[in-house]
């Protein structure tokens, strides 16, 4: 009787082990308050960056996530933060699109303030909210910001830009 009990328990955790295997490191997913751009600017100081924003909804947005993983596999100099515009409640939501793109190495960050407007206006006064919206910052944080979907040659030239 015994050994059944421990035959059995073997295998119930042999068959976790594969229903659940161990995934990719688990994404810190820090919430954007106000503030938290500053913060952003003092972290990545004299350092070039790109601060992609997004949001679950967007198909655009999605659709460039496995390029941006690509570019950062293959650049991997480029500081890339992920910043979701969905609010903290939708971060169940976006953790497993991080995951699945491979970003979980990223800075990402998503709204957690009820004023979404003001977050916005302190990253960029000219932002409206739309979405996908990519800024390419320098050392110097000089910055291009760019909405819409942005080609691969686009990427690869800003990055090289803002590198140099």
């Amino acid at each position: 009787m015994k050994l059944s009990k421990i035959l059995l328990t073997y295998l119930l955790l042999l068959s976790c082990s594969i229903a659940f295997p161990a995934h990719a490191e688990q994404v810190d997913l820090k919430h954007f308050t106000s503030g938290s751009y500053q913060q952003l600017l003092n972290k990545y100081a004299d350092k070039p960056f790109v601060l992609m924003i997004w949001s679950i909804n967007c198909t655009s947005c999605k659709k460039k996530m496995p390029l941006l993983s690509e570019l950062r596999k293959s650049m991997p100099d480029i500081n890339l933060i992920m910043l979701a515009t969905d609010d903290a409640s939708a971060s169940n939501q976006a953790l497993p699109i991080l995951t699945g793109n491979e970003l979980n190495n990223a800075d990402n960050w998503i709204f957690a303030d009820a004023n979404s407007q003001k977050l916005r206006y302190e990253i960029d006064p000219k932002w409206y909210g739309e979405v996908p919206r990519t800024y390419f910052l320098d050392k110097d944080h000089q910055r291009v910001g760019v909405s819409g979907s942005v080609s691969r040659e686009t990427l690869e030239a800003m990055l090289k830009t803002i590198i140099n």
